[in-house]
């Protein structure tokens, strides 16, 4: 049984959302890590006068209870079998990193990224406004399908039912993460990634993604897609207590060894994306997919993930000695505004992990406690022979934009950081200089 979402949607009296109040404050970290204070104070309105595509005040009232309901009826049974390359003649999932289309000259090549989008919310179709106006060859979506991604959701809130996911001119992918597994896997494996993939440059048509892992090329580049999220679920209402690893699933280390063999790999910038954080200053991490890297890669890397919702940047850092190094950057905020944007960063001890800059503006104030959200925003990373251009956009302006170099040995060279707009808000934590998160 799969609910829809314009039932849930609909109203609710005050009693209904008190009732649940108690047993929402307790889940609030374990069900949603990102969702908790927001809800906490939106819980007690009513949602009137809805619209079809819903701002994120309406999304975050129901969560925890339609949350709860799917995770319910979904959850329980068998995981999709995790897919991989082996079975195919003409695809291995490592693609080119080029485009048909021009972004700013011949030799550019855009790939838009955006976290946590599928909210089916008006903000995501804000979002996908905005980054269709990109001309972008690439769009990768990070992961994470509302409520936990049943084959409705999937259609309503990624394909087009509801909201639209951007689509590049030459391909478009989306990774897994823990929401898409709440139901299983199913949806996500057999009906989202069919309807990406690359373009088929005789026909535009989509080949289908075949994997929820992946790679982008080029002679200078090389972007790699991982799924942290088959394994950020473990034995139902357990997995609630005990963090599941969300690490790479044997087939998927396979493949970087023989298939891509990223340890022969020493000329390029390595770029890698994932849902799950690999550190953070707000919230626990998953640092085994890293430990599992660290077998392939000697290098400094730039990583983005998404899963928190909010926007940050980290200089490079590594959780033990002899684990991969680095630069974390977190886009989490592509579906629904920046939440806790008044919390603090933890600074002391293992919990520094060099955060140089994060964003705390406030764009509105919901809730009957008028409480504070911040923005959506997406990146693009803009490639060009040896260098990249990356740019940390919200629905309206550019914030940051950072350069960087690939030198021998495939390091990287970071040349140049800039904060775009005056606002104390997108805040340098602590002492911290810009110039720290590309060093």
């Amino acid at each position: 049984m799969e609910m829809n979402p314009e039932d849930s949607l609909g109203h609710r009296n005050n009693t209904q959302y008190v009732a649940k109040s108690r047993l929402q404050k307790r889940w609030k970290r374990s069900f949603g890590t990102a969702h908790g204070r927001t809800q906490k104070e939106l819980y007690n309105n009513k949602s009137e006068g809805m619209a079809l595509l819903n701002k994120a005040k309406y999304f975050l009232e129901i969560y925890t209870f339609k949350w709860a309901w799917h995770y319910i009826i979904s959850r329980f049974g068998p995981k999709w079998t995790f897919q991989d390359y082996t079975s195919l003649s003409n695809d291995n999932g490592i693609y080119k990193l080029a485009g048909q289309i021009n972004h700013q000259n011949a030799n550019d090549v855009c790939i838009s990224l955006v976290g946590d989008w599928g909210t089916g919310t008006k903000d995501a179709s804000e979002v996908a406004d905005v980054v269709n106006q990109e001309s972008s060859h690439f769009t990768i979506h990070l992961g994470d399908i509302y409520y936990v991604a049943t084959k409705h959701e999937v259609q309503e809130n990624m394909l087009g039912a509801r909201v639209q996911w951007p689509l590049g001119s030459s391909g478009s992918f989306s990774l897994n993460a823990n929401h898409e597994m709440y139901a299983r896997g199913k949806a996500y494996f057999k009906h989202l990634l069919p309807k990406l993939g690359v373009r088929d440059g005789s026909n535009g048509k989509f080949k289908g993604q075949k994997a929820s892992y992946f790679c982008l090329k080029n002679e200078h580049w090389i972007v790699i897609g991982l799924d942290t999220g088959y394994y950020s679920i473990g034995i139902p209402i357990i997995e609630m207590l005990i963090k599941p690893s969300s690490k790479l699933h044997a087939k998927q280390i396979k493949w970087l060894k023989n298939d891509l063999r990223l340890q022969d790999d020493d000329q390029r910038g390595i770029i890698l994306l994932s849902h799950h954080q690999y550190y953070s200053q707000f919230e626990s991490g998953f640092s085994r997919p890293a430990k599992q890297l660290s077998q392939f890669i000697d290098r400094p890397v730039l990583w983005f993930w998404g899963h928190e919702h909010r926007f940050a940047i980290y200089g490079s850092h590594s959780t033990k000695k002899g684990i991969l190094n680095a630069y974390g950057r977190c886009l989490g905020h592509g579906g629904l505004p920046i939440e806790d944007i008044g919390e603090k960063p933890n600074s002391s001890g293992k919990n520094d992990c060099g955060l140089v800059v994060y964003d705390k503006r406030e764009k509105e104030r919901i809730g009957d406690s008028k409480t504070p959200v911040g923005y959506n925003g997406y990146a693009n990373l803009i490639f060009n022979d040896k260098y990249l251009t990356v740019e940390y956009k919200d629905t309206s302006k550019s914030l940051i934009r950072e350069k960087w170099e690939v030198i021998e040995g495939g390091n990287l060279k970071g040349l140049s950081i800039d904060k775009l707009i005056d606002d104390p808000d997108l805040v340098q934590h602590k002492n911290a200089s810009l110039i720290d998160a590309i060093t």
